[in-house]
């Protein structure tokens, strides 16, 4: 059986990601445009760090699900995740950074996509 590269390596990198918003949630909040220059309060934070739990959390069930129909939920998870982002910050984002997060994110669901078909058990 080969190892599924493709959707192993997306989920290192969510996983990665997903670690660094949690522990600077105001990273996430500043790149989406939802405080400015202003400083973060408590309910950004916590949008912050709530995504970057849910990210370690997608990113890892990517990296460790077993091939097949484990790996593939995985893989809609995350593309699910993604369109959801999509979704929410196309609608609560600043107009300023609106383009640019939507941009990403559906950028990064696409690719995770793409990642669908190598997550089938080879042989």
């Amino acid at each position: 059986m080969r190892v599924q590269l493709l959707p192993r390596l997306l989920g290192l990198l969510t996983l990665g990601y997903g670690a660094y918003t949690a522990v600077r949630p105001e990273s996430l909040v500043r790149a989406a445009g939802l405080a400015d220059e202003r400083p973060i309060d408590r309910s950004g934070r916590v949008l912050g760090t709530v995504i970057g739990v849910r990210d370690v959390l997608s990113g890892t069930a990517m990296l460790i699900a077993p091939a097949g129909r484990p790996l593939q939920a995985a893989v809609i998870a995350r593309v699910a995740c993604d369109l959801t982002d999509v979704a929410g910050f196309g609608l609560a984002g600043s107009p300023r950074s609106r383009g640019k997060v939507v941009g990403i994110a559906g950028a990064w669901g696409l690719l995770c996509a793409a990642a669908f078909p190598a997550s089938r058990v080879r042989r």
